[in-house]
């Protein structure tokens, strides 16, 4: 294994470069991905078929995809995904058979979860102990901006076209550039991750149904949220538009959000979050394509946001009733039931759009906030509250090896008194 040399605080700008413009890609084909599949005959249902199959992909790599970088080393390993990526964006230009398409999009979720997987081991080994903590911030921004840079590329983009595959599979080959044209070395790798749900689930009840609710709702509708657009009869910019504004309200709400939980009750905060959730998701169902464009960017913005937060609080909140040691495990776990919620709930809410409207999908995230506000109330009354606590931080749903960044706090607690709960 080489071994890293001095690095410089630009260091790091080669594999953020290269994350960078895979993000920007990414915002693009995923935002026009739904319209693309509509525009060539076929339904909701189809839709959440194919987000479910790159779900699931995701999920395999998450697991799966750093025995086989081991095998051949991060940059042919980044170099591999990012040309497989590109070719398979291409391949749609078939117009493939859904049973084909699904297993397109499940190689690439794969892929996708092994390039992130390298770009955060990178990253991990270049930045210095001190410095993790801006770096993560940096890393966050860069991402988030990029993807949102991407979605409003396809504005003016035929979705039915050839156009919008090349030019995002242009951006996933030039992610190759940064990486493989300049030396970042070959740290190692974080060890694979273990599937223990009930593990984590044990440790924090609420914090592991957070990260699942964001998945069903948050990450469902980033996949199918053009469709609800489109019901409504909004034009295709406007459609983009709005997307990117529920992206770019999720990277900036979770700031603020995160500092005022490190304040106050995380419990207490998660219960009131998922009535306000209820309540924008009811707003929803009252606009049509006559409310004025700056509500709509504002509701979207909001809704962003609020279903967003209850990942990077679900994490904290669980990290809050565990050890130091057990913190990549359990953390790594919560990014596997987030996964699990982003697969299985776009198949739910697109077959729900596809025979009751696209209304249905805020009935669905409405029922889903109320039914998590009443189980986060019958913890408030029947758990004490937590005595130390981490610091809140904005952790990305990329891969599991974003979780070994920090250094962790050990109040030297042992677990059973730090969780309050039997292992």
């Amino acid at each position: 294994m080489n071994q890293l040399p001095s690095l410089s605080p630009w260091s790091i700008a080669s594999p953020l470069a290269g994350g960078a413009l895979h993000a920007a890609g990414s915002g693009l084909f995923h935002t026009l991905l739904p319209l693309r599949i509509v525009a060539n005959g076929e339904g909701a249902n189809i839709v959440g078929l194919v987000v479910m199959a790159e779900g699931a992909g995701f999920l395999v790599g998450c697991v799966g995809s750093v025995r086989l970088i081991r095998s051949v080393g991060e940059v042919r390993a980044y170099a591999a995904f990012s040309a497989l990526s590109a070719v398979l964006l291409l391949s749609l230009a078939t117009e493939p058979r859904v049973l084909v398409l699904m297993a397109i999009m499940a190689v690439m979720g794969f892929v996708n979860a092994g390039q992130a997987v390298i770009i955060e081991s990178w990253l991990n080994a270049m930045v210095p102990n001190e410095g993790r903590g801006r770096a993560l911030t940096l890393y966050i921004l860069v991402i988030g901006l990029f993807y949102g840079l991407g979605q409003l590329l396809a504005r003016d983009i035929n979705p039915a076209g050839d156009a919008m595959l090349m030019i995002a599979a242009a951006f996933y080959a030039l992610a190759l550039v940064p990486v493989t044209a300049i030396w970042v070395g070959e740290p190692q790798l974080h060890a694979p991750v273990g599937v223990h749900f009930l593990r984590a689930f044990r440790t924090s009840p609420l914090g592991t149904l957070a990260c699942l609710m964001t998945g069903l709702i948050s990450s469902t509708f980033a996949s199918i949220g053009s469709l609800y657009g489109l019901e409504l009869g909004f034009t295709q910019d406007r459609i983009v538009v709005l997307m990117a504004a529920v992206a770019l309200g999720a990277l900036f709400l979770q700031f603020p959000l995160g500092a005022l939980s490190d304040k106050l009750d995380r419990r207490s905060m998660m219960l009131w979050l998922s009535l306000v959730l209820a309540a924008v998701c009811a707003l929803f169902l009252a606009i049509d394509a006559t409310t004025p464009f700056w509500m709509l960017l504002i509701l979207f913005s909001v809704f962003g946001g609020i279903s967003e937060i209850f990942y990077p609080l679900g994490v904290a909140h669980a990290n809050d009733r565990a050890t130091s040691s057990e913190f990549v495990a359990l953390s790594s776990n919560l990014l596997l039931v987030w996964a699990m919620g982003g697969t299985i709930g776009p198949a739910i809410a697109a077959t729900g759009v596809e025979h009751f409207g696209a209304a249905s999908f805020f009935w669905y995230a409405i029922g889903l906030s109320l039914a998590f506000a009443g189980f986060a109330l019958w913890r408030t009354l029947q758990q004490p509250k937590v005595g130390s606590r981490e610091d809140f931080v904005a952790y990305p749903q990329t891969s599991p090896a974003v979780y070994e960044w920090l250094p962790r706090k050990d109040d030297g607690i042992p677990p059973a008194e730090t969780k309050g709960e039997a292992p």
